[in-house]
């Protein structure tokens, strides 16, 4: 969930590249491992905020901030793999105050929470980000809802603790996998309608308490009300929680006209505007059928690779393909040829009672359709109505 260049590592390597070429070495007692939890910006992928761990050693003046989150737009091909869910993501360890200034800079909080460990605990803990961020260890596929840059620190800590850590059973105001990330959006009207388009029924299904930890705001919430449970009892995973930086809130985009709900609507009432007047003049240009028909069509094959060949979360199955259908860009190819238009017209007939039967019960469906979407069912309905009054006008 935070994006760091890997020219800017390069730089800051000569800063931090202690863990990579020494061995481990035995903390002191003064030693503090802790949780650092990062508020969002404005950048797409920092939106959800971000989680590292600190390990601060005034003893040996080691301060370091192990990110789970670096990835390079320098990668071959890297629109591609991010688009089939092959992004891989590095441990990277940061100085401290690199780290801190960083987000400070970028004007995003940030908040320590000192991890209540043992000495042993806190060496094993630490022994193990060491050997993470070694080159051959520090690379993992990166998994927005379950194994991210939150998520994986809880894991880490998880393993190397003595004993078992407690989470909370229960979320306080339960909310599913799309609710949560979409508190994130405010009113980033097009995001929203590109995640609604693309991440589909898994991430309609209730996210329980664990789940909810790929987010740091809620790992941070979740890990102050946990307990470690071991031969000794139980106590709390976290000692003290401190701010180091409050940043001023971030401003919410107004209104805008350029927003998906207005374009699209307007774009529908042109078409059913078009439709109408062309019934009215009886002349049908084939232009309209080529352009509603096909957009719905590509629109469905997009939809289509996505659910076959991206490895992202909540990909399939996708009940948008029910009024996105890669099947009505074969139609509008094939309606190019007049010569097949008296067969293929009937066409016109299954999509109006199909996209009827989608308004009508959609809602039933496991899967959240943003309003938006239904837009582009009236598109398509206002063309293949037309063509269905004509069809049974001349019988």
């Amino acid at each position: 969930m935070r994006h760091n260049s890997l020219f800017i590592v390069l730089i800051l390597l000569l800063s931090f590249a202690f863990p990579f070429q020494a061995k481990s070495f035995t903390l002191s007692d003064q030693s503090v491992l802790s949780i650092l939890t990062c508020g969002p910006n404005e950048e797409v992928y920092a939106l959800y905020g971000h989680t590292a761990i600190r390990v601060n050693d005034p003893v040996h003046k080691v301060d370091l901030a192990f990110n789970y989150g670096v990835f390079s737009f320098d990668k071959p091909n890297f629109i591609y793999r991010f688009a089939k869910g092959e992004t891989d993501y590095l441990l990277y360890p940061f100085q401290f105050n690199h780290f801190f200034e960083d987000y400070k800079k970028d004007q995003r909080s940030m908040y320590e929470q000192v991890l209540n460990l043992s000495q042993k605990e806190k060496q094993q803990l630490f022994d193990f980000l060491i050997w993470n961020a070694k080159e051959e260890n520090r690379e993992y596929r990166y998994n927005f809802f379950f194994d991210n840059c939150a998520s994986r620190v809880r894991d880490v800590i998880e393993k190397q603790v003595d004993g078992k850590v407690i989470f909370p059973e229960k979320s306080n105001h339960p909310k599913t996998f799309r609710q949560l990330i979409k508190m994130y959006h405010g009113r980033d009207y097009w995001l929203n309608f590109g995640i609604d388009l693309v991440v589909c029924a898994p991430a309609d299904r209730l996210a329980t308490a664990y789940d909810e930890m790929f987010l740091p705001d809620y790992l941070m919430d979740h890990f102050a009300h946990a307990q470690i449970q071991d031969e000794n009892g139980s106590r709390s995973l976290i000692n003290e929680t401190r701010t180091l930086f409050e940043a001023p809130p971030m401003p919410s985009p107004g209104f805008s006209i350029t927003s998906p709900g207005i374009v699209f609507f307007l774009i529908a009432l042109l078409v059913v505007y078009i439709s109408v007047r062309q019934f009215r003049r009886n002349k049908i240009p084939a232009l309209t059928d080529y352009l509603i028909y096909g957009m719905n069509g590509l629109m469905g094959v997009i939809l289509l690779w996505f659910v076959l060949y991206s490895e992202h979360p909540a990909m399939s199955p996708n009940y948008n393909l029910i009024w996105a259908m890669p099947l009505n860009l074969l139609f509008a190819l094939v309606w190019m040829v007049k010569k097949w238009r008296s067969v293929t017209r009937w066409y016109h007939v299954f999509m109006l009672g199909w996209m009827l039967l989608f308004t009508v019960f959609g809602s039933l469906l496991p899967q959240s359709f943003h309003i938006v979407f239904y837009c582009f069912v009236l598109m398509v309905l206002s063309r293949a109505a037309l063509h269905t009054v004509i069809i049974f006008r001349k019988r």
